[in-house]
């Protein structure tokens, strides 16, 4: 396996790479060395094989414009060139690694499978929109332009054996835009254990504040302008509504949102924590009166699904999301929540305000979204049994 970024941080792969293991697999993952972590350890079946050198986020964004010229990460490849083991199958990580691995696996002949998390060229659109720095901004004109991406996404996804999508519609964006065979592209999605963000028992907080909270990475793709904006509305008629966001972006970013929370005059009702300890985070999160999802609806969004969804259905508490196709399928088909139009704050705070007025309709609706996840199959262990049927195909050539 290879991995442009730690192994320590990547959840999606720890999930896949436990149950590879349990099934009878060994890895050898070849990651980012990141702090005081040694070049190679072993944990069972598993190897980790780091780079050569920390990667920091500088040494990171200079291995990226690398790779945007000669589509080549010289460090994860500078890695394999010491490897003499003999594999059966080299499992990419995302796109920015997609030639490096396909290269190692044409020189070994070997299949070749290429583990989409997102759609990346249509990322590469809006993860930078609000930087202002100018050098940042012409460098992620040049090199990370959609086309070039694009161009490289439809090359890898057809010279690869197998192609693993996070979520339907992603399978069908890409058999249908690069005209692949459709049995060639296996969907593993972002879900959870069944036995992980389990219903959080215990009292509920004591405030009287209805909390509208968000938890995680924070950026413009995420929404969360759209969930400022709705604030004036709400407020108007629940005085006792307050938006609290755990997590933390870019000082850009950053600036950006708050600078639209006082330009709304919100400062009193929203409130930024920063990262915040998980127990932490769990706590407002069971004490909240909605857990948010607000992505932006775009080309990007529509392709992918966030593994906070998951753990908010599985957790029974009430999930409010923006109308990207894979969140409003699955919040719609399982009646797990609620629904607002994305980029619309006029209609997230119709949605709240239905939350605040109806608490028996939505309890009722994050108990369907605890039966989804329980007894419906939107769980780790569904997904795990597809990851698995890939390997013994591959396995059967």
């Amino acid at each position: 396996m290879l991995l442009d970024g730690p192994y320590e941080g990547d959840f999606r792969l720890k999930k896949e790479v436990s149950t590879l293991l349990e099934n009878g697999h060994e890895i050898t993952l070849v990651c980012y060395r990141t702090g005081d972590k040694p070049k190679e350890s072993i944990e069972g079946a598993l190897k980790l094989l780091r780079t050569e050198k920390v990667i920091d986020n500088r040494r990171a964004g200079f291995i990226d414009i690398l790779n945007s010229v000669f589509f080549i990460n010289f460090d994860i490849s500078k890695r394999l060139s010491g490897l003499h083991e003999s594999f059966d199958v080299v499992h990419v990580h995302d796109l920015p690694l997609a030639n490096t691995g396909l290269r190692y696996a044409r020189k070994k002949q070997i299949p070749c499978v290429l583990d989409l998390h997102e759609n990346y060229p249509e990322a590469l659109k809006i993860w930078f929109s609000w930087r202002k720095n100018p050098l940042i901004r012409i460098k992620n004109k040049v090199f990370f332009g959609y086309s070039k991406w694009f161009s490289r996404e439809r090359r890898m996804t057809q010279k690869y054996d197998f192609v693993v999508a996070v979520v339907e519609e992603m399978k069908e964006r890409i058999v249908e835009l690069h005209k692949l065979d459709s049995s060639k592209v296996y969907v593993v999605s972002n879900t959870e254990p069944k036995d992980l963000f389990l219903p959080v028992k215990g009292e509920k907080s004591s405030s009287d504040r209805f909390q509208i909270l968000y938890v995680g990475g924070i950026g413009p793709h995420r929404g969360l302008q759209t969930a400022i904006a709705a604030m004036p509305e709400i407020v108007k008629k629940h005085a006792h509504a307050e938006m609290v966001i755990i997590g933390s972006g870019n000082t850009d970013t950053m600036n950006y949102l708050r600078n639209l929370v006082s330009k709304l005059k919100m400062e009193e009702h929203v409130n930024f924590t920063g990262r915040l300890p998980f127990k932490e985070a769990l706590e407002y999160m069971k004490g909240a009166g909605i857990n948010m999802i607000p992505h932006l609806k775009n080309n990007h969004t529509d392709h992918t699904i966030p593994h906070k969804l998951f753990q908010i259905m599985n957790s029974e508490f009430l999930l409010l999301v923006s109308s990207c196709k894979p969140l409003k399928r699955i919040v719609e088909e399982y009646d797990a929540g609620l629904v607002f139009e994305a980029d619309n704050p006029r209609d997230f705070a119709d949605q709240v305000d239905f939350a605040i007025n109806n608490p028996e309709k939505v309890l009722a609706k994050a108990k369907n979204a605890h039966k989804a996840v329980q007894g419906e199959g939107l769980n780790w262990e569904a997904d795990a049994k597809r990851l698995v049927a890939l390997y013994d195909d591959i396995a059967s050539l």
